[in-house]
């Protein structure tokens, strides 16, 4: 008698454990936060479309049919016609809208991609609690895709929700795993190493990129590799090593080519790096040339920020109060504090190299409060050191500037043109 198969057996793939993504940060009842950003009737009806699109996923669909009132869907959409909504905004909550209706309810594919469409919207125009909210929708709508959950684990991330970050990518690597989805499995370890990056552990980021890098060698993925190896350019350059540094910055410049997205990302912290070591002329050069194509604010505000350190740097004090002025726009005129600690020290370095600690205080002493809000240790930690500088009036520690080679020229170089000549109009490195 031949043996019984056993479940391990290729005959019967492994079923990997999927664990749940945390579902939201404390609030006093469900939507809350999506109310509280956006206090409009668009508002509530974003809060009541998210009700009902999380309960419509929450119930199998042979029950759904009892869910809502008669004549729900007829009143939603009277509703959504009456605030004359863009198309890009309308035609996604009038998808959603059909969960209401008994007779064509959307299918779980519909309903997430239409999830996804107002989390866009809602990041595009500054409203990053919504865009959590309806990714989240997204994901509990199609349970069983990665593309969805990785994108909450992002989402999170950003607004420093990072226990429910890392939840959400973890999440995404066991799905991407279950159904062989190399791509999301790459993109979920630079998630995971980047929450790792942001604590401070940059050994066990390192070890997550280095895992993403692997994982795309081994499965023909050219959109992670050149992500992990920019990781680990930042990571080498956080670490002090400018050797390893140079070489994953070019590996990845050469990967990304010169009209990826993301080569704005690169650029700029490319340029970070060249700022950090004093070479304030290249990084002020590059910035320069990143600003125009970055779209969201969190990316604009850090940019401009570090342009107004180099322009300190070189002692363009033109540059500077004009980056100053525009970095403090961007934190006064918008609710959500991604990047603000680190735009906020930037200033405050780039006020003290000037000389000026009136300005160094005021910024540096914004910074730690947002950094204390946000549970970031090593921005709060730098606010720390550089607010006890300028109240003792020590001289501000700041690398002096130097060429730091001939090495580096043809790379600044290479990156200026593509910004300027290759790229057609803004993109969106994020």
């Amino acid at each position: 008698m031949a043996d019984s198969p056993n479940e391990n057996s290729p005959r019967f793939p492994r079923r990997w454990v999927v664990p749940p993504g945390l579902p939201s940060a404390e609030e006093p009842f469900e939507g809350w936060y999506v109310i509280d950003e956006l206090r409009t009737p668009l508002g509530l009806l974003f809060w009541q479309t998210l009700r009902d699109v999380e309960m419509w996923t929450l119930v199998a669909p042979e029950h759904r049919a009892r869910l809502f009132s008669a004549g729900s869907h007829g009143r939603r959409r009277e509703r959504i016609a009456a605030l004359e909504l863009a198309p890009a905004l309308r035609l996604p909550l009038e998808q959603l809208t059909r969960v209401l209706d008994p007779r064509h309810p959307p299918a779980a594919d519909a309903a997430t991609e239409a999830c996804q469409a107002v989390s866009r919207w809602a990041t595009d125009n500054a409203l990053p609690r919504t865009a959590l909210a309806f990714a989240q929708c997204a994901a509990m709508a199609t349970p069983d895709r990665p593309s969805p959950a990785f994108q909450v684990g992002l989402l999170a991330r950003r607004s420093a929700q990072h226990r429910r970050a890392e939840t959400w990518f973890r999440r995404t690597l066991a799905l991407a795993r279950r159904t062989r989805d190399w791509n999301y499995y790459g993109l979920a370890c630079i998630g995971v190493g980047n929450l790792y990056r942001q604590r401070g552990d940059y050994p066990a980021a390192r070890g997550w990129f280095v895992k993403a890098l692997r994982v795309a060698r081994r499965h023909g993925l050219w959109q992670v590799r050149p992500m992990a190896m920019h990781d680990l350019f930042c990571v080498a350059a956080n670490a002090g090593h400018v050797e390893e540094a140079d070489a994953f910055a070019r590996r990845a410049f050469r990967a990304y080519g010169r009209r990826h997205p993301k080569l704005v990302a690169l650029a700029h912290d490319v340029a970070r790096f060249w700022l950090l070591r004093g070479d304030y002329d290249h990084a002020l050069q590059v910035f320069r040339a990143v600003l125009p194509h970055l779209t969201r604010v969190p990316e604009r505000r850090l940019a401009a920020s570090n342009m107004a350190r180099a322009a300190a740097g070189v002692g363009d004090r033109m540059t500077f109060a004009a980056m100053w002025s525009e970095t403090w726009r961007m934190v006064d005129d918008f609710d959500d504090t991604e990047s603000v600690p680190e735009a906020l020290l930037s200033l405050a370095q780039g006020a003290a190299a000037l000389g000026d600690r009136d300005r160094g205080m005021v910024a540096a002493n914004q910074a730690l409060q947002v950094a204390r809000e946000r549970n970031e240790a090593e921005p709060r930690l730098q606010a720390e050191v550089l607010l006890d500088q300028l109240r003792r009036s020590r001289p501000v520690p700041a690398p002096a500037p130097v060429d730091v080679g001939p090495e580096t020229h043809p790379l600044a170089l290479e990156l200026v043109e593509a910004l300027t000549t290759d790229f057609a109009e803004p993109m969106d490195p994020a």
